[in-house]
């Protein structure tokens, strides 16, 4: 399956909450802790982390994106810089904490991009990663019906547990979606020894700009049944994204 750099923006006000306090859970102390946001769009997340008292910086692949950040914010987009996650222009061992929100998943050679991330983070350096799982019933991302470039509507369930042998002979997919297992292998296969693992429900805010007028209409409801569904053991693992948390040995 083919992949092409891409992406949305995952910093939606109560998604971005919830995230950063995953973060600051699993990499405190984040105060002067240098930390990079791998694939950090806008710089949203950085904006954040230095909020916290870290000493953050942001690659981003579409310089779109970084423009989008220098107009608002000239201090903050000095952070940001241009790059390629399966070639950092970082040195070795310059980074206590990386994060990868909602990246790995679009970048082509995502095994290369783990490697390139375990090489910046000093020994003992946590990766945050969040990513896509194949165990929540819906395509977030969405399909495209095999060469006709017609999207398959968000809304129909069951997409992501098609077998891939099967799913790309229906669909044309433009981003990656991975089994909990398949990550963890992959992150593993990185170099890294895998810490803690979750799971994190929707929040519901529009990020990919497809949502529906009926859920829109819904989303307090849906909220306190997801808030409650990453309560329940067993049940929590089938939330929209999936998160590792993995250390440089």
């Amino acid at each position: 399956m083919k992949i092409e750099p891409a992406g949305g923006d995952t910093a939606a006000p109560l998604n971005l909450r919830k995230r950063i306090a995953w973060i600051e859970r699993f990499a405190s102390p984040l105060a002067k802790r240098r930390v990079l946001d791998c694939g950090c769009g806008a710089g949203e997340y950085v904006r954040a982390l230095l909020a916290r008292g870290a000493d953050a910086y942001g690659v981003e692949f579409d310089e779109v994106k970084l423009a989008s950040a220098a107009a608002r914010d000239g201090e903050l987009a000095a952070r940001l810089s241009v790059g390629d996650l399966e070639a950092l222009a970082f040195p070795d061992e310059s980074f206590d904490a990386a994060l990868l929100n909602e990246v790995l998943e679009h970048i082509p050679d995502d095994g290369a991009a783990l490697a390139e991330v375990c090489r910046v983070l000093r020994p003992g350096g946590r990766l945050i990663l969040l990513s896509p799982t194949r165990l929540y019933p819906f395509e977030t991302h969405g399909v495209f019906w095999r060469g006709t470039g017609r999207r398959v509507p968000h809304t129909v369930p069951g997409i992501p547990w098609i077998p891939l042998a099967l799913g790309t002979r229906l669909f044309d997919y433009w981003a990656r979606n991975y089994w909990p297992w398949e990550l963890r292998a992959l992150v593993e296969l990185a170099g890294f020894r895998v810490i803690a693992t979750g799971s994190i429900w929707q929040t519901f805010e529009n990020i990919s700009g497809r949502q529906p007028g009926w859920l829109a209409r819904t989303r307090p409801l849906l909220r306190a049944l997801c808030a409650l569904c990453e309560r329940i053991p067993g049940l929590r693992a089938f939330g929209v994204s999936q998160l590792i948390v993995a250390e440089r040995p």
